[in-house]
Formats: C-alpha cells, sequence, structure tokens
C-alpha cells in the first residue's frame, strides 16, 4: 500500500500543509500528518477531506456548455475540442471589439503553489492574450496592505515571524486572531498550545468565545465587533498616562508617536481613557487597564492581530494601532515579540515559479467592487467597460459582497467561462464549463503561507473523467489563440516542477521529493530584526526612516489624519445587530460546501445570544429571517452564550440558493455584504455589517437544514425579482 507526500494548497491560512496520502488500487484512500514534518508542523481538516473533494459524486469530469439561460444551471456535455474552440472563439472576438482589457481576470487562490497557483496561470495566459482587467486588493487583507507601506515604507513586507519564535514570548495577544481555525500558518497552532503549556499569557480578543479561546486562551477579553481601534486607543491611553511607555525605543525607532499622545491624551476634546472605550467596545473600563499594565509588564510580548479586525468599517486604522501598540511597549521586532503587522510577511525559500510576464495592457480596478465595474463601467467612472470574465479558482459570485448584485454583473456580460471541480454559484453563471484536476491529481511544489520551508507532492492519481490541470487547460487555450509556445516555453508541467527544483536553493532533490519537505537553514527568523536593534544602521525605507506612526504621505495621498484615529461606523436604527462571517474549519472559504460529509461535520445556522433572542421572541432552533437592505436569508438559528449580545455569527462560503422571492434559503453570507468597501483603501467589510433578525411565523424547519442532510436539488432559475436591484 504506497503512500506519497501530498498538500492542500488551498488559501485558507495554513497554506502549505505536510501531509501523507495514501494510495490503494489507484485511489486515495487516506490522507493522514506527514511524520517528516515533525511536531509543530501539522494539518487540518481541509487537507484531511481532500479524497472527498476528489472523489465527490457531484465532479464535474468533462467539459460542459450551456444551454439554457445564463444562470439557470442548464448545460449539455461537450468534447473538449468544442469547449475549448468555444472558449477561444468568444475571447478572441471581445478582444478584436473592446480591446483586451474588456477581459476581466477572475483568477483566484483556490489553489496557491509554484506552478498550479491560479491567479498566476490565469494572469500569465491573459497577459500573453494581449492585456487584461486586473483586480487590486483582493479580500483576505486589503485593508492591512493599503496602509502598512505608509507606517514602514517598503520593509512592510518583511514585517512578519516564523512561528518558532512563539517559544520566547511571555504573553501571546491574539487580536481577532482564531488561530486553532484559521491557522495563519500551518505551524502556529501547535507553537500556540505548546507556549501556554510552558506558562505563556495567552490573550485572546474576540466578540465569540471560539475554539482558540476554549482551548488556548489564559485570558477572554469579548470586544464588541468592530470597535478594535477603540479599544486599542484605550490601552495607548493608560500606557502613556501610567509612564508605561517605552520612550527611549518610541524615540529612536519611530517618528510622530506624540501627535497620536496627544490624540490619545484628548487634544480634539475627547480623551481616549478606557471609560470612553467602555461605552463603545463593551469592555470593562478595569479591565482594559488591567490588560494595559499585564502587557507592559510582558516581556517580551508577540501581538498577532487577525484579518478580522481590518474588515470592517474604517479597517485600515486597527493595524496603524497594533504597530503603534508594538512600539509603545518595546516589542516591536524583538524576538518573542512582533512588529504588530501581518505574521506571513518574511520570504520563503528560494524556489522557481510560474512567471507572470507583464501585460501589454492592463486596467486595474477594486476587487470588492468587481460587479460595479460590470454594471456601470466607464460610464459610471470606471477605467474600462468589462464584457468577458475569466474565472479560475475564484467562485467569485459566492464570495464577492452583495451575491445579487454580482449575479446582476455576470448576467450583463458577453461571455463567461469557469475552470472548476463542481457546479459552484459562479459555475452555474458560465457559459462554459472545464473541468479541472483536484489536487490530489496534480504535480507541484507548496511554498507555505508562514515558514522558511518547501513542500513537494507527485500527482497522487491522475484525474478522474476528462479533468485537466489549470496549466494544461490553458495551453491548449493559448495554442488555438496563437501564443501556446510562448505560454509554456515547451515545457511540460512535470518538466516545469523539475525546472523549479533546479532554480532553487534545495541541496537534496531526491531527499526533497522522497519525504515531501525541504526545511531551509534558519527557522527563527523576526521581522525588522536589525531595524529594532540598531535602527541608526539598518533605517527603514520611510521618509524619517523610522515607523511612520504619523504619516504625512498617507494624509497627502488620501485626505485622511496622518495618525490613527477612531471613527465610529454609520449606525442604521433598522438593523441593531452586527453580523460577523468567520471561516469554517472544515473548509476552505466555499469549497466543500456542497460535500454532504464535510457539511454534517457543522450543522450551518446563525448564532445567537440569547439575550438578542428572546427580545425577538425567538428560541433555539427556531427558523429566522436575517436580513438587511443587501438581502435575506432563512435559516434555523443557534442560540450561545459564546457570542456577546448584539452580535451574530453566520460562517461564510455556503453556496447561495435563491428561492422564487429573491432570498436566500442556503445561509450565504454575501447575501449581506457589500461593495461600497472601506475608505480610503477600497477593502472588504465582511464583519460588523448591520443586520437584523426575525422569527419566521411559517412553521416547520429551516430550509437550510436539507442542505445538512444531504438535500442536492438545483436551486430554482433566478427570476427578474431576484436580479432587480434599485441601485443598479
Amino acid at each position: 500500500m504506497p503512500s506519497v507526500p501530498v498538500f492542500c494548497g488551498k488559501d485558507c491560512g495554513g497554506n502549505a500543509c505536510p501531509l501523507i496520502a495514501t494510495v490503494e488500487d489507484g485511489r486515495v484512500t487516506c490522507i493522514a500528518h506527514n511524520p517528516a514534518a515533525g511536531r509543530y508542523l501539522r494539518g487540518c481538516w481541509r487537507g484531511y477531506n481532500l479524497p472527498l473533494e476528489t472523489y465527490a459524486p457531484d465532479r464535474i469530469l468533462r467539459p460542459l456548455v450551456r444551454t439554457g439561460s445564463r444562470g439557470s444551471g442548464r448545460f449539455r456535455e461537450a468534447s473538449w475540442d468544442e469547449a475549448l474552440d468555444l472558449t477561444a472563439r468568444k475571447l478572441a472576438e471581445v478582444r478584436a471589439r473592446y480591446g483586451a482589457t474588456a477581459v476581466m481576470n477572475r483568477g483566484g487562490t483556490g489553489t496557491t503553489s509554484a506552478l498550479h497557483a491560479s491567479g498566476a496561470l490565469l494572469s500569465r495566459f491573459l497577459a500573453l492574450f494581449g492585456g487584461y482587467t486586473r483586480l487590486t486588493g483582493g479580500y483576505s487583507n486589503a485593508a492591512a496592505a493599503f496602509i502598512l507601506p505608509y507606517l514602514l515604507g517598503d520593509d512592510w513586507s518583511v514585517s512578519g515571524w516564523d512561528a518558532s519564535t512563539m517559544q520566547f514570548a511571555q504573553m501571546i495577544i491574539l487580536w481577532g486572531a482564531n488561530v486553532l481555525e484559521t491557522r495563519q500558518g500551518a505551524e502556529v497552532p501547535q507553537r500556540l498550545l505548546q507556549a501556554r503549556k510552558r506558562g505563556a499569557q495567552i490573550v485572546v480578543i474576540d466578540p465569540r468565545r471560539t475554539n482558540t479561546v476554549k482551548r488556548a486562551a489564559t485570558w477572554w477579553i469579548p470586544c464588541r465587533l468592530g470597535t478594535d481601534a477603540a479599544l486599542m486607543l484605550a490601552v495607548l491611553y493608560v500606557l502613556i498616562s501610567e509612564n508605561l511607555v517605552d520612550r527611549a525605543f518610541v524615540e529612536a525607532h519611530s517618528s510622530g508617536f506624540d501627535q497620536l499622545e496627544q490624540y490619545v491624551l484628548g487634544n480634539d476634546g475627547q480623551a481616549k481613557s478606557p471609560q470612553w472605550a467602555e461605552g463603545i467596545c463593551g469592555v470593562p473600563a478595569e479591565e482594559i487597564a488591567r490588560f494595559a499594565r499585564a502587557y507592559s509588564a510582558a516581556k517580551p510580548a508577540m501581538l498577532l492581530p487577525g484579518f478580522s479586525i481590518q474588515r470592517v468599517f474604517a479597517g485600515e486604522e486597527p493595524f496603524r494601532l497594533t504597530i503603534a501598540l508594538q512600539v509603545a511597549t518595546g516589542n516591536f521586532g524583538k524576538r518573542g515579540g512582533s512588529t504588530g503587522s501581518m505574521n506571513n510577511l518574511l520570504p520563503s525559500p528560494r524556489v522557481g515559479r510560474l512567471p507572470v510576464p507583464q501585460a501589454p495592457n492592463l486596467a486595474e480596478v477594486p476587487a470588492v467592487r468587481w460587479p460595479d465595474v460590470i454594471l456601470q463601467g466607464r460610464a459610471g467612472g470606471y477605467v474600462v467597460d468589462i464584457h468577458a470574465v475569466y474565472n479560475l479558482g475564484a467562485n467569485s459570485l459566492n464570495q464577492g459582497a452583495d451575491i445579487r448584485k454580482a449575479m446582476a454583473a455576470l448576467a450583463k456580460v458577453d461571455f463567461v467561462v469557469s475552470h472548476e471541480l463542481f457546479m459552484t454559484p459562479t459555475a452555474r453563471w458560465s457559459d462554459v464549463i472545464l473541468p479541472a484536476a483536484s489536487s490530489l491529481e496534480k504535480e507541484d511544489i507548496g511554498i507555505p503561507w508562514l515558514g522558511n520551508y518547501l513542500l513537494y507532492k507527485p500527482q497522487a492519481v491522475p484525474p478522474l473523467g476528462q479533468a485537466r490541470s489549470d496549466y494544461d487547460i490553458l495551453w491548449d487555450l493559448a495554442t488555438r489563440l496563437g501564443f501556446g509556445q510562448d505560454f509554456s516555453q515547451g515545457r511540460s508541467a512535470a518538466e516545469w516542477v523539475q525546472h523549479f527544483i533546479e532554480q532553487s536553493e534545495i541541496t537534496d532533490p531526491e531527499a526533497f521529493r522522497r519525504t515531501g519537505i525541504y526545511w531551509a537553514p534558519e527557522q527563527e527568523r523576526v521581522g525588522l530584526a536589525q531595524f529594532a536593534a540598531d535602527p541608526a544602521r539598518f533605517p527603514l525605507r520611510t521618509p524619517s526612516g523610522k515607523v511612520e506612526i504619523a504619516s504625512e504621505a498617507y494624509q497627502r495621498a488620501t485626505g485622511f489624519p496622518a495618525i490613527p484615529t477612531w471613527q465610529a461606523p454609520p449606525q442604521d436604527g433598522r438593523y441593531p445587530l452586527c453580523l460577523i462571517t468567520p471561516k469554517s474549519p472544515y473548509r476552505t472559504h466555499s469549497q466543500g460546501s456542497n460535500i454532504a460529509e464535510i457539511r454534517k461535520r457543522a450543522a450551518h445556522a446563525l448564532e445567537m445570544h440569547p439575550q438578542d433572542a428572546a427580545s425577538r421572541g425567538i428560541s433555539d432552533g427556531d427558523r429566522v429571517c436575517l436580513y438587511n437592505d443587501q438581502g435575506e436569508a432563512i435559516i434555523a438559528v443557534r442560540l450561545t452564550e459564546d457570542i456577546i449580545p448584539g452580535v451574530v455569527c453566520l460562517p461564510e462560503g455556503v453556496w447561495v440558493d435563491l428561492d422564487d422571492q429573491g432570498r436566500d434559503r442556503a445561509g450565504s453570507a454575501n447575501m449581506f455584504t457589500s461593495t461600497e468597501g472601506t475608505r480610503p483603501g477600497i477593502a472588504c467589510v465582511m464583519h460588523g455589517v448591520a443586520v437584523e433578525v426575525r422569527r419566521e411565523p411559517t412553521p416547520g424547519l429551516c430550509r437550510s437544514l436539507w442542505h445538512i442532510a444531504g438535500d442536492t436539488r438545483p436551486p430554482t432559475e433566478p427570476t427578474a425579482r431576484q436580479l432587480a436591484r434599485p441601485h443598479i
């Protein structure tokens, strides 16, 4: 019974987790931990579920061409030649009539690796095609990525830390980071549990009592959704007013802290004291003060901000303040400390990757606004009119904001093509669906989210049916369009992988292929450690050479204050509840939402505090309607005290399923999100979304529970009422 090293390559926060696949009679029968990876680097359910994905009964295994109206889900099987000829002809027609930028690149992160990285593959293809419209910002960390260069200059891209350095921390602050589920590096969960075992204080700041709180935290601080910046300012107030700031470190390493200090102390007429913050974030003033004092006393203290705290209104501000806090306490760039930046920002080992040439024609638009770009185009002030959408590794209709607007956008364009394993909501709105190989059916090199290592996996099993790798599909399509040789450079997928290994720093390629892992020599890196140790000798690439706590460049470019400030989210009395849309520990975003075995591990429901339910006459298990101006969903409610009052929780990723009234009967979180985005970064707002809940008067089981039980009936064809929106 042979075993081969594999990894899932999903963009889940682990990204490159070392696994072993058992292959029996040409079929993968089991996925387990790769012992060559050691004690800390481990996989999770997302990787262990790979066989469920590969062998799912509803997998698409032949090319499909639409026969009904777009969005109806009616397709017929076609040959590869017919499907590729049709796709090539439609793309060429759009390019000839409107220019190459009329094609929108919706290459996502369905897979992330050296060769079969969805976004890089499609960008390479479309660059050689003549150009495309690129989405900027993305959905993961756009607000943080927008603001960090203003604080750290070009050095923001190396401001992370290796997970092994968690062993030196006396306090680890997980600010909106549910790392036992979202992981944020395959090594982080085990390192965190080890830190707790040896006596480190683990502080989790989160509106939910998550699995991380239950298993790892020594201190849970429940904070109202979207108010983290107010809490951070209050912590700074205590540090400043009680003379707990490391003044020597601040002076040597930062610029503009004095301006932030004046704001915190109230030069605008309002001191940002714990008493002020208590009314905003719901954390008692005395607890804020106690936390600030404990934080200042713990040396070193590591602050790990989750991406969740920047997926809110004014999401740019929290990451400005996490860095300010680490500077103020002298933990910035220290071993066992952190910069307060994103933890995954360190170089991976040197290895070849599929090159993406510069496109001769390129338009750029914010990712969160992609439906608006299609619907409004140049007439609406955007730089381009879109006529075709190419989806690869992206369930963009379901996973972008405002699902109904996304449906209207896909209904408008001339042509939509998708590479897919399943009939996702986005695939349903396509004209051509090209069956893609699964992770177990492709050879590749894994490049981790966080860590100084590389992973290898052979092709564990051949593709089922007529499925093909994205690389082979695009190579064949490029050949039809006249640039196949430029796309492939004469290399097959296997030859590219061999080329990457030859270009790499890997000293023993045979051992790499056999064990599936290469460890780089340095495993305890600390981002910006040289600057922290000697700022005069190793200045940052910022105007001051220091951390720009106050950034005049930011103020000039955006019109927003040079220092981080509290910006209260708008209030709407019609929608008094705040919606949080966290990740599921069992699947990556929407991948696996169709697989019954995965759904059964966690029944999909709206989580709500009993206090909020009682005031609305709602009981546990009731069928409720969750709604706001964007849309409605009918779903079962689960009452729990693991969430604070005023917040309701709906995990993201479930596939939308509209009824004939335009209401979602599956509970898809992006029925309620907006394409407006933050300011000034125009980043997605997926948490702190204003909603309301009412009990459904109709008796019976919530429709969403049919899906949990394995119901796979196709959604009804969308009606004009479902697509109609007054503002589009």
